[in-house]
């Protein structure tokens, strides 16, 4: 009988778990100075721009629909090739999710079946970086650029990954990643949000209490 074959093994070392001890005898369990060091971390990774740790990439989109504005009777284009929670998000805001076939070389979003899909009630793209590998950033943010459209990147599955020399999540406009366990990083569960603009943080404080859990015994912070 052969081994099984998992779809992904957990890597966690002693320092990871003696971690993982010190926030849960800090009575902080999903929120505090340890949230607030990684979101510091991920800033510096990511260039210098704002980054908020969520509960999970859902609630990063999510989050980044309600940044971007994207309310009742909006449409939003993104791809039938993902996870459901990418289309679900924008039923939830609801919005009606538009859905624009793969290039099959790709399997990522098609930028040039885009322009056939806006209407004027588009107001955002969510584009994939479907199993790791970026969406033609250039297409789709020079089509974003003629319409004024805001883009949502969902790079769920793509922390590490670069666009012409260039390291996802450091530019564009909302990128939203996932730290679920089957993407090579986690966080036992967890998401980011990474924001464009400095200006946009103090937007996520409301709504982010949505999608963050809070202090063992008391409220939450961060």
């Amino acid at each position: 009988m052969s081994d099984y074959l998992p779809f992904t093994r957990p890597s966690i070392d002693q320092a990871t778990i003696d971690g993982v001890a010190e926030v849960l005898r800090s009575g902080w369990i999903t929120t505090g100075p340890q949230a607030k060091a990684f979101e510091s971390r991920l800033s510096q990774y990511f260039g210098g721009r704002p980054v908020r740790a969520l509960a999970s990439g859902t609630g990063a989109l999510e989050l980044a629909l309600a940044i971007a504005g994207v309310g009742a009777g909006d449409e939003v284009v993104t791809t039938p090739l993902s996870w459901v929670a990418t289309a679900n998000v924008v039923l939830r805001a609801g919005a009606r999710p538009v859905f624009v076939d793969i290039d099959p070389a790709t399997r990522n979003i098609d930028p040039a079946r885009i322009e056939a899909a806006l209407t004027p009630r588009t107001r955002a793209l969510i584009p994939v970086d479907m199993a790791g590998l970026p969406f033609d950033r250039d297409a789709v943010y020079a089509i974003a650029a003629r319409r004024r459209l805001r883009v949502i990147e969902d790079a769920a599955q793509s922390m590490g990954a670069s666009w012409s020399g260039r390291r996802g999540g450091s530019f564009g406009d909302l990128g939203c990643f996932s730290l679920q366990p089957h993407n090579n990083m986690y966080t036992a569960q967890g998401g980011c949000l990474v924001l464009n603009d400095k200006a946009q943080a103090p937007r996520c404080g409301g709504h982010r209490r949505r999608w963050v859990g809070r202090r063992a015994g008391g409220a939450g912070g961060a």
